[in-house]
């Protein structure tokens, strides 16, 4: 078992999603545990907080063209095994493109925050010249089915969605579910993703692939719940 996924398999993908009920989660899972050798890996509990310049261009993106967008977000894992007792968040800029995804990634101290998403970074130069602010958070519980450096799979459960301010957002302080609060909404299901490098797939796993069925995504699925947007990038009431 891999205990962490910052490979080839994080950075330049293929990957596809299932959701799915609770009951078909499971046997999922107990089927990719098996996979393990019976070994069931510990949930991580993760916060992530999604942003968008002015006049949402990104939220309208991934609203409109699932299939073609851009997302710039932080995520902050509990438990987070690497940091060392230091307070931190990676910050990404993931592009998804026909069936393709690709992320760039870099851990920054939380009291930085702030400061790397004003001046931009080297690293991630798609968010140079700031104007980004924070417009959603999303909490969830996962679980990690890695035993190849090729394919990986992750479940959300428990999908929380909720208004940020931008002090909890670029604060010092890791953003937590109980710092946000109670979600405003909440997603029931049960959201498989299955990331790999190209055909290396398992016959059984591979066969679950919708194909070109509209993919999910935490970022579009809260902005319609939260901000009310709808699908044609239009702001409801």
């Amino acid at each position: 078992m891999l205990q962490f996924a910052e490979g080839e398999v994080t950075k330049l993908r293929r990957e596809f999603k299932l959701v799915l009920r609770t009951e078909e989660a499971l046997v999922l899972c107990a089927r990719l545990s098996v996979a393990l050798g019976g070994y069931l890996p510990p949930p991580t509990r993760i916060t992530s907080v999604y942003f968008d310049k002015p006049g949402y261009p990104l939220t309208r993106r991934s609203l409109d063209t699932p299939n073609d967008c851009l997302k710039v977000r932080t995520k902050e894992y509990s438990p987070d095994l690497g940091a060392g007792g230091e307070q931190r968040v990676v910050l990404e800029v993931k592009r998804e493109r026909n069936g393709v995804t690709q992320k760039r990634r870099v851990w920054v101290p939380r009291a930085q925050l702030g400061q790397v998403l004003e001046g931009g970074t080297r690293l991630l130069p798609l968010i140079a010249g700031g104007s980004l602010l924070p417009t959603l958070a999303v909490t969830y519980r996962r679980h990690v089915y890695q035993c190849s450096q090729t394919w990986r799979v992750t479940v959300d459960r428990d999908i929380g969605f909720h208004r940020v301010t931008p002090e909890l957002a670029l604060g010092p302080t890791t953003l937590s579910a109980e710092r946000l609060g109670e979600p405003l909404a909440l997603d029931e299901r049960v959201v498989v993703e299955v990331k790999h490098l190209g055909e290396e797939l398992p016959e059984w796993l591979a066969a679950l692939n919708p194909g070109r069925k509209p993919a999910y995504s935490k970022f579009a699925e809260g902005m319609a719940r939260v901000h009310d947007f709808v699908a044609d990038g239009i702001v409801g009431g």
